[in-house]
């Protein structure tokens, strides 16, 4: 997993939403009146800073994100692209990184940071990431049952034999990575997004990100 999206991809959406050539047609219908999304059209652009690691560095990159309305209800929504996802400044690359980091092993919230040898920090020198962000991230993750499921609909119809399910129901949460039910679930179900994200990768070659959580509103 890629500890981060690079500036190339920020940059080449920021040409493209300079151009006015988003396209809405991966946007779910509105969810107030339900018209299709090919019909939205063009609202306003929303400043937004993302934050990238270069070098065990925090960088800032700014990049506007496109808001479509409906042209029913007037309702707006807004397009996230392959490296965002909503309400979070570190892009999904990295989200999914250092969650990876954590539910795939035995590591600690404070082990589970440590790349190259350290852990990723601000150029100030005074600030890195810290455990609970992780913790953030895991629980964003896991609250996307209706991607997970599509996404393994789509795997199961691609390739019949796979043998995702079973490896899905087979994994074990190792206990001292939880207290209570609920925490186990949910580390449960970040890492079958993670595992449904890799075979999805390699059946469909490109992530359940760029087109298929959208479409389920990240949900």
């Amino acid at each position: 997993m890629a500890l981060t999206a690079t500036i190339e991809p920020i940059k080449a959406h920021l040409k493209q939403t300079e151009k006015g050539e988003e396209e809405p047609n991966s946007l779910p219908p509105c969810p107030r009146c339900h018209v299709e999304a090919r019909h939205f059209k063009i609202h306003a652009y929303r400043e937004r800073c993302f934050l990238i690691i270069i070098k065990m560095l925090v960088e800032t990159i700014h990049c506007p994100l496109t808001r479509f309305a409906c042209p029913g209800c007037g309702k707006t929504v807004t397009f996230y692209p392959d490296f965002a996802i909503p309400h979070k400044h570190y892009t999904r690359q990295t989200i999914m990184h250092f969650a990876e980091s954590y539910v795939g092993s035995d590591a600690t919230y404070e082990k589970a940071l440590v790349c190259e040898n350290s852990v990723p920090g601000y150029p100030d020198g005074q600030k890195t990431l810290v455990p609970s962000t992780i913790h953030r991230w895991v629980t964003t993750l896991s609250r996307m049952s209706n991607t997970l499921r599509k996404a393994l609909s789509m795997i199961s119809q691609e390739s019949p034999r796979t043998t995702i399910f079973r490896d899905l129901a087979q994994w074990i949460v190792p206990p001292v990575k939880y207290r209570g039910e609920d925490r186990r679930v949910r580390l449960r179900n970040c890492f079958q997004i993670l595992a449904t994200e890799a075979l999805f990768k390699t059946l469909f070659g490109l992530s359940i990100f760029t087109k298929l959580a959208i479409n389920c509103a990240f949900t």
